[in-house]
């Protein structure tokens, strides 16, 4: 049995779709069929974890009426929200281009775009929280199936950090962009823990 890691499939906002906050975001009519094939894929499901966010809700939901479930918020597990919430209110991923950029230009670990953003220390230290908790889960699942939905920023931190350990730096921060850009987590995408 299993725990599977897992990001929520296709949403409004990977399609360049305008977004009115971070948490809202739903999926795509693509997501839709993606989240019933993932659900399809999976064996027998006896628990779920999601974020707080509505994309990793509808992906879970699928799963969650076929086993008539109720889904557990993990509040470590959101998304890498590194933009300003307000500043990115009805916006799509060509406006916010340029504050991308300048994010990541910046390089600076601490760096918060403002009071409703997080830095990337922000996440890093949520993340190896996550992996603490999980890692005591463990147990619970050896007979039984775990779902964690969550998202590609986060997940791809947290896949670095199980395979390579290592302290926050801005070594580990220019990596995690450059695996971003080159090697994304895809929507759907499982990995065993």
């Amino acid at each position: 049995m299993s725990i599977f890691l897992i990001r929520h499939a296709q949403s409004e906002a990977n399609i360049n779709g305008r977004t009115l906050s971070h948490a809202s975001i739903s999926l795509s009519e693509n997501g839709k069929r993606q989240a019933e094939k993932l659900c399809a894929a999976l064996p027998r499901i006896d628990h779920v974890i999601i974020s707080k966010y509505q994309r990793t809700y509808q992906t879970a939901e699928p799963i969650l009426q076929k086993y008539q479930l109720i889904p557990e918020i993990n509040e470590s597990l959101h998304e890498f929200s590194y933009l300003s919430e307000s500043k990115c209110a009805n916006t799509n991923l060509d406006d916010r281009k340029l504050w991308v950029d300048a994010y990541w230009e910046r390089m600076d670990y601490r760096f918060r775009d403002a009071d409703d953003a997080e830095s990337f220390e922000d996440l890093y230290i949520r993340v190896r929280q996550f992996h603490e908790q999980i890692k005591q889960l463990a147990d619970d699942y050896i007979q039984k199936n775990l779902v964690v939905l969550g998202h590609g920023q986060f997940l791809q931190l947290l896949m670095t950090l199980i395979k390579r350990p290592q302290p926050l730096s801005r070594e580990l921060m220019r990596n995690f962009r450059a695996d971003l850009i080159n090697r994304p987590i895809q929507n759907t995408q499982i990995f065993l823990f």
